[in-house]
């Protein structure tokens, strides 16, 4: 029974698609340029700026650790007497 209303009120909502439209605010047809709809144009810029700095920090942090491992030569390194890997010095 509830599948049958969820059906019956999503074609009414095709059918009738006045109803499922937005508040004037969030349509932007009243006042676009109001004082209230650029506060969410800039907050939703400073948010997807903070996930973008994020992103390529992590990003960054990855491609790093990819080229110094690259760089470092496996003849380069030893097992120390305690089983730890290290640095060969040249003798």
């Amino acid at each position: 029974m509830k599948a049958l209303r969820r059906v019956i009120v999503l074609v009414l909502l095709l059918l009738l698609p006045s109803v499922a439209l937005a508040c004037e605010q969030c349509l932007g047809t009243g006042g676009a340029n109001g004082p209230v709809i650029r506060a969410l144009v800039f907050s939703m810029a400073a948010l997807l700026s903070i996930v973008g700095f994020v992103g390529v920090g992590i990003a960054t942090f990855f491609i790093n650790t990819v080229r110094r491992s690259r760089s470092l030569a496996p003849s380069d390194l030893e097992v120390t007497e305690q089983g730890e890997l290290a640095m060969r010095t040249a003798v």
